[in-house]
Order: structure tokens, then sequence, then C-alpha cells
């Protein structure tokens, strides 16, 4: 279970400044006709320096932002590719950027104003661990509505940046926080998203009655599992949450992903028999034998780049028990919150029947609703075939996704 944009690493270039060298540019803005765009520090991956992501609410474009000058970043054409489409030009101000305009070649310029939010560090605990967050605050006194955004594998907080922004740009307070450092089973991150929304709840900026979940993928059924387990948890947005068992998911993201690259279907059908093997032993520890004679294959088929290979038969037992054994719909049906789930059609990790799983589970009793993105893939960009060569070249967030949260929180969390 990958992190998507953890796939683009080699296209970011070098050279690029780290966290600390963003924090004056980082922001919300609005322009003259009244919606906003978010520049954010995002941690594409997890090893990767930290780079500035332009988001527009309202058309959904989003794009990396390269250095031009001290105070001038360009925006590419797509997401992570292409010539430069236009300029954001800084304004400095105390404490950061006091504006910014928007320059595109051939066009009017488009100033825009930074709207005040603030943000604090701020730890709590699970149990006996230790969790580090950032909290964000949008302008005014508050008690705001709020929302803690559950992290998608092994990713920190700046996962979901443009997410962050988008919460603050429609007055929620945001906690994003970092996935616990030591290996745990997907209940115990489960847990650790219900003691986030407890320590939401004790923050005097926050309405305790009104704080829910935000989970993409991973942190998507994470964020129903902690709900269905904490009634302090108001409401959950499951995006691109796979609710199927996570082998199942696996040997399907596997296919799916590989064939959209346009991968050989020989190497495909090589790769899916041999994880599929790897979950029989996972399962029953028998076979370890067969598992390494194709490891040791030399030179390595092609097959062996898409593929997970574990060290040893004991790596693999507790991949399984961790990882791979779970499924999260016995859980799912004790969720009563009211829960928004997206889906997209273009997504190659987590197979549709999971819509269908989560209405099985939960009901169509007026708490659930779903909406289906036929040209989404799964980080929910506007995309042609899924696969992860093209995200890249991508350009935005899929038509209707922001709209659709927007009305969905206006009814459902406040």
């Amino acid at each position: 279970m990958r992190v998507l944009f953890g796939l683009c690493l080699g296209l970011l270039g070098a050279g690029l400044a780290t966290a600390a060298d963003l924090t004056p540019y980082v922001g919300n803005f609005r322009l003259a006709s009244g919606h906003v765009v978010s520049v954010a520090a995002w941690e594409v991956d997890p090893s990767s320096p930290h780079v500035l992501v332009c988001t527009d609410f309202l058309t959904g474009r989003i794009g990396v932002l390269s250095p031009a000058s001290e105070n001038e970043w360009v925006l590419p054409a797509a997401l992570m590719s292409g010539d430069e489409e236009a300029k954001l030009r800084y304004t400095p101000g105390s404490g950061g950027a006091a504006a910014l305009t928007w320059l595109a070649s051939g066009k009017a310029a488009r100033p825009a104003d930074r709207i005040p939010i603030r943000s604090r560090e701020l730890t709590f605990r699970s149990g006996p661990a230790l969790l580090h967050g950032t909290l964000w605050l949008p302008a005014g006194k508050g008690p705001f509505p709020a929302v803690a955004l559950v992290p998608a594998g092994k990713v920190g907080r700046s996962a979901a940046a443009p997410f962050t922004h988008f919460f603050l740009s429609e007055g929620y307070a945001v906690l994003a926080y970092d996935r616990r450092a030591e290996r745990a089973g997907f209940p115990q991150y489960a847990e650790d998203a219900a003691a986030a929304v407890h320590a939401l709840r004790e923050q005097p900026e926050v309405n305790a009655k009104h704080v829910g979940l935000w989970g993409h993928s991973q942190g998507g059924w994470l964020a129903l599992i902690a709900a269905a387990r904490s009634s302090e948890i108001a409401f959950v947005i499951d995006h691109s949450g796979m609710l199927v068992p996570a082998w199942r998911q696996e040997l399907y993201r596997l296919s799916a992903e590989a064939l959209a690259d346009s991968t050989p279907p020989e190497a495909v059908q090589q790769a899916v028999a041999f994880e599929t093997l790897l979950m029989r032993v996972g399962a029953s520890g028998d076979g370890w034998s067969e598992v390494a004679a194709q490891l040791a294959i030399r030179p390595p088929p092609a097959w062996h780049a898409l593929v997970y290979q574990p060290d040893s038969l004991a790596q693999l037992r507790r991949i399984w028990r961790d990882d791979f054994s779970f499924d999260p719909r016995p859980e799912v049906k004790n969720v009563r919150q009211p829960v928004l789930a997206l889906f997209g059609g273009l997504d190659r990790s987590t197979p549709i029947e999971s819509a269908a799983h989560l209405v099985q589970a939960i009901g169509l009793n007026g708490k659930l609703q779903v909406e289906f993105f036929p040209t989404a893939d799964h980080a929910f960009l506007e995309a042609q075939t899924g696969g992860n060569a093209e995200i890249p070249r991508l350009r935005r967030f899929v038509p209707g996704m922001f709209d659709s949260l927007r009305a969905w929180l206006g009814r459902h969390a406040r």
C-alpha cells in the first residue's frame, strides 16, 4: 500500500529548499473574485525535502512551485512538469508575505491578499505513545469546528497539506499529525486517530461537538475504524479509502497500477502470481523455499521491480499479521456518524467494490453519502489512465471535488 505521490521523487529535481526556508511563503490568499488559493509546504515523500505546492480551491488547479527569485515562484503547466504558466510574486510583510500577485503572460495581474491563519505545535498521547502534530487555526476567535487529518502510511503531517489549507479556508481548525514512529497494527493507528480527535476537543479554540476526521487512502478507512470505536468523533470524510481485505487491495493495486502504466501483461501476471504466493505463505508459514527461489532468479526478471520482496519468512509472517491479513469491514459496521465517501473511477489502488462494501456495512440510513468521480485517480487528480507515470503531467483535482466537500461539510460537520 504505497503513498501515491512518493513515486514521483525523481521528477522534482535537485536543490529544493527545506521546509524551514518555505515558511514565509505559506498561507491562504484571497483573490479579488473572492475565491482562495493556497501555497503550502508539501511532503511529497518522507525522505525528500518539502516543496511549495499551489492549489486553487475554485478550479482545483495544483502545481509544485519552483523559485525564480527571492520573492517570485514559477507555476508549471502541470503538477510537476511543463513550461511556465504563471509567476507568483510575493509582497513581503512582517512575519511572512502580506500578499501575492498572480502573473500570467497576456493576462491582467491578479492580486491576492493573505488570509490570517495561525499555527502551533501540539503533542498528544495515544496510550503510552507521544504523537506530534501542528494545530492550524483560521482567522477569528472561534470556537471552530475542527478536523484531524489521518496519516496514510509512512507519511508526516505535511503530506496532505493542500487539504489542511482547504479546511482552513472553510473556517475549520485542523490538526495534521505524524504517524507514530514505531511500527504498529492498523487498529493502533485507528486509536491514534481517535486520540487526535480527543486532543482537538481539549483545545480552547475548538468546538468540541464538531470535531471529525478526514483521511485519504489508508487514512480513510482508519478514520472509519476510529469512528466505530469513539463517540467523540462527530463526522468522517473517507477519501479513496479501501474497504476490502488488505491482501486483496494489494493484489488489485499491483495489477491495476502496472497495467495503467503499460507494463507488459506477462510481467504483470508473473508479479501477481508471485504476490499471491506471498500471501499464501505469509498466512500459512509454509512454502518459503519457493518464495526464496523466485527471488533468487538471476538476472532479475522485470516483474521483480513490481513486487514486495521480504528478507525472510519471519518478516513475511510479521507483514501478513500486521498488514495484509487485516479486514476493516467488520469494524466499520459500528460507524454511526455522518460519513462522506469519495471514490474515483480511475483509482488504481482502491478497488471500486469498496463503495458497495461501505454501503453494505453502514447502510443507506441518511448518514452515509457516497460520491463517484469517473475521471479521478487515487489522489483525486483529474486523470487519463490512473497510472503513476502520468501524475507529473496532471493539472488539477477532479472538477467538483471541492464543491462536494463544501456542500457536505455545510450540512453535516458544523
